[in-house]
């Protein structure tokens, strides 16, 4: 498996990756905003490695308290899961308790019920992420912060399809879209790279895999660069603090449910030519920002 790991990625791409572990690489906006992710949280999806003490964005660390969410009660990803004091994301701390919900539908957490919310790798698997992130907007104290990681399609067997429009999103959104969707099956089937999947061992093996996505959540309904992860978060009414790439595939989103209502000023991240696109690792953001 680690053979094909390497095969799937590259060789350069492995040894960035490799290097940047050992060199410790760390998010510059966590490093210096941890205290955002140090009272009550909740995750939906994981747990993250990208979270945890050698992580990207070490939040299990600051965490005074983690609760989780997760679509079912076995994964392919986490296996058996049982709810209740079940989550342990940190060793010594008390578990958090894990909730069996959709991510659209947390039916049994009170409104305003947390400081921060945690998510890597998951929102893609949704079928409406603005109603997903509204839904997770309603359980966040005024101020609380947003830590979202999705993968970006230069780094992931997404890369020939094209970029999920954040008008297709909103279309999703306003149509009240709901888990079931179908609409890109045939695009995954067309253009998902598999010499990056190397949880993939065949074409025949990925078929089965979409067509029970009802069940294994495993299809990426939208793709996402750095500019539609930005204009997502800023459609569902966050104030965006950060976007950063992470190592080697991902794009990271820091944003906080503001306390003062109006207008939110977003605009220096959601402009297709910012300068911030301009600089960024991934080179479809770069020649987007081009024109």
């Amino acid at each position: 498996m680690k053979l094909r790991i390497v095969r799937s990625l590259g060789p350069r791409r492995v040894w960035t990756l490799a290097r940047q572990r050992l060199a410790g690489h760390r998010s510059p906006f966590f490093e210096s905003h941890c205290e955002l992710f140090s009272g009550s949280g909740l995750e939906l999806g994981g747990p993250s490695r990208l979270f945890g003490a050698a992580g990207y964005a070490p939040a299990y660390s600051s965490a005074a308290a983690l609760d989780n969410v997760n679509f079912a009660s076995v994964t392919r990803w986490e296996g058996a899961i049982e709810a209740g004091r079940t989550f342990r994301f940190r060793e010594g701390a008390q578990p958090g308790r894990q909730f069996i919900h959709e991510a659209s539908a947390l039916v049994s957490i009170p409104d305003a019920a947390y400081d921060f919310v945690l998510s890597s790798h998951m929102l893609e698997h949704s079928a409406n992420p603005i109603k997903v992130l509204h839904e997770w907007k309603r359980v966040m104290r005024p101020g609380a912060a947003l830590l979202l990681v999705l993968p970006h399609k230069d780094g992931t067997f997404d890369r020939y399809r094209p970029v999920t429009s954040i008008e297709h999103m909103v279309r999703d959104f306003e149509s009240e879209m709901s888990e079931d969707d179908l609409t890109h099956f045939d695009e995954v089937l067309r253009l998902h790279d598999l010499t990056r999947d190397p949880h993939q061992p065949s074409r025949e093996a990925f078929r089965k895999w979409v067509e029970d996505n009802q069940a294994n959540r495993g299809v990426h309904h939208h793709v996402f660069d750095s500019l539609t992860a930005a204009q997502l978060v800023d459609r569902a009414g966050f104030e965006i603090l950060c976007v950063e790439p992470a190592p080697i595939d991902s794009v990271v989103v820091f944003a906080r449910l503001s306390p003062e209502t109006g207008e939110i000023a977003n605009s220096a991240f959601v402009d297709p030519q910012a300068h911030w696109l301009r600089n960024s690792a991934f080179v479809s953001d770069r020649q987007r920002a081009k024109g």
